[in-house]
């Protein structure tokens, strides 16, 4: 496979940015610059814990920028191999381009960490295999867990436009508005922005694609495992039910919750907190690890971002959306009250309203084991609702993939966020063994991601044709070792919800 990028002139080792310049460092292939720790705003330490992100001071010279910045503070559980802190707000940036007049389409990736974690410096995350395609790769670290996410009464007198929480959209919305002002210095072009996020980077993406902050910024996303059309709580109501964007009011009881377990009465006194005093205190909230979600606070959402994806008022622009053949196992090791069993079917059938009778018959008629599984391969379901909410509002048609590809060496399968390896070109970096077929996926993977990227349309040369899902071809690409277009059978109660909600759509239902 020829690659336009990677064997002529170097790329650009230094660049100007708003604060000043920077320099980076050449990558493994040497034609290639990565500009590795950059900050994007100031560090959001002291009394700028909770507030939102705030322009960094500008440096003289140049600031060498060869190793990665912080992550933020790992809530989820400290990993050695990852530096973490409170001071995170950082990215990174690969490019190819040699100078600033190159304008080559940019790809800005939200890694996720279930909320509470995550880094853009994972050893799978890698910009060169989209810098050989032409393709500039920005990854960026933001504020996750009560850093990112807590909501507090006090927040609305510091925070301009009354605004309480949503920091963590917050970070990730000045990273974007960061790259619109710089990546032209980069060799990039600020009107050919994609954004990418997985797990809970995928909600981000989700969330970006429905605010009005973001309105102009996109031009294609990219949704992996999985957009966020409609929230439906589990069949316990459990703790981790909590929606993904909350009330203000919710949300605040929330945070009230939050400073009594921490012996706090004021957002000033929290933020003498230690950071693992705070994971601490996060640890023992209920369902801690959907304790705090994105805020209804009538600036970064004035409204749920289900309900402007519902009803098609969401960014018009490109979108490929999918996720991982065997990423059902999450809900068991997460969110065990999600297991969906014969005794719960009764208490759930309420989530239907006027089909509740009909759901309680549905479910007589399945089998314990059908039952039990009703409630994975929710990403599968979430893409497919998302791409018939296109359909049904009449956008631009979703390209739709689902990675059925199992790893090898163990019996993991397809699991949650394993095409990354693919995506990124980094099977060089796991430890399993892989085959020539899996390079050769890999390669077709990183193609169809460039292309979009490119083109808003993953279609190219050598490609197997993949076709966006019409009313004509409901059908996604399987990503495998020789791709191709199917349907992936839905759990029959995952295909009796796509199918509730479809049916409330076309009578102009709204959540």
């Amino acid at each position: 496979m020829a690659f336009e990028y990677g064997n002529g002139k170097a790329a650009m080792r230094v660049a100007e940015t708003e604060y000043g310049e920077v320099r980076g460092a050449e990558g493994n292939n040497p034609k290639f610059t990565v500009f590795r720790g950059i900050p994007y705003a100031a560090p959001p330490v002291g009394d700028l814990r909770w507030r939102f992100p705030q322009p960094h001071e500008k440096w003289e010279g140049i600031r060498d920028c060869v190793e990665f910045g912080n992550a933020c503070y790992q809530f989820m559980g400290k990993r050695p191999e990852l530096r973490d802190s409170e001071d995170c707000l950082y990215l990174n940036v690969y490019t190819p381009a040699s100078s600033t007049d190159e304008m080559l389409p940019v790809l800005l990736f939200i890694p996720g960490g279930a909320f509470m974690g995550g880094a853009s410096n994972e050893p799978m995350y890698d910009g060169e295999g989209f810098c050989k395609r032409g393709v500039i790769l920005v990854t960026i670290n933001y504020r996750t867990g009560p850093l990112g996410m807590l909501v507090h009464r006090d927040m609305e007198k510091e925070n301009p436009y009354g605004s309480a929480g949503n920091i963590y959209y917050l970070d990730q919305i000045y990273a974007l508005k960061w790259v619109r002002k710089n990546i032209k210095n980069f060799g990039g072009d600020p009107d050919r922005i994609t954004l990418m996020g997985h797990s809970s980077g995928a909600v981000a993406a989700t969330a970006l694609s429905c605010t009005p902050l973001t309105e102009g910024d996109l031009v294609g996303c990219i949704i992996e495992s999985g957009p966020t059309v409609h929230d439906m709580s589990d069949p316990d109501d459990g703790p981790h039910s909590a929606p993904f964007w909350m009330s203000k009011e919710e949300a605040y009881k929330r945070g009230d919750m939050f400073a009594e377990a921490a012996g706090c009465t004021s957002l000033e006194e929290m933020r003498g907190l230690t950071c693992e005093q705070l994971s601490a205190v996060y640890r023992k909230m209920p369902g801690y690890l959907c304790f705090f979600r994105g805020v209804i606070d009538g600036y970064v959402f004035p409204e749920d971002p289900c309900d402007v994806m519902i009803s098609g008022r969401h960014h018009d622009i490109s979108y490929l959306v999918g996720g991982a053949g065997d990423e059902g196992a999450i809900v068991t090791e997460f969110a065990p009250s999600a297991i969906l069993t014969r005794d719960k079917v009764e208490k759930y059938s309420h989530k239907f309203g006027d089909k509740a009778e009909d759901f309680v018959e549905f479910c007589s008629k399945l089998t314990d084991t059908d039952i039990a599984v009703g409630m994975t391969d929710d990403n599968i379901y979430r893409a497919r609702l998302f791409a018939e909410t296109q359909l049904c509002n009449n956008m631009k048609p979703a390209y739709v993939y689902c990675n059925i590809r199992r790893a090898p060496g163990d019996f993991a399968g397809a699991y949650h966020g394993f095409e990354h390896y693919y995506v990124f070109q980094t099977l060089d970096r796991d430890w399993r063994e892989y085959t020539g077929s899996d390079y050769e996926l890999s390669n077709t993977m990183a193609e169809y991601w460039a292309n979009f990227v490119k083109n808003g349309d993953p279609n190219g040369k050598d490609l197997k044709t993949w076709t966006p899902y019409t009313e004509d071809c409901k059908k996604s690409l399987m990503m495998d070792v020789s791709p191709w277009m199917g349907e992936r059978k839905l759990p029959k109660v995952k295909q009796y919800m796509l199918d509730y909600f479809l049916d409330k759509y076309k009578d102009g239902f709204r959540r």
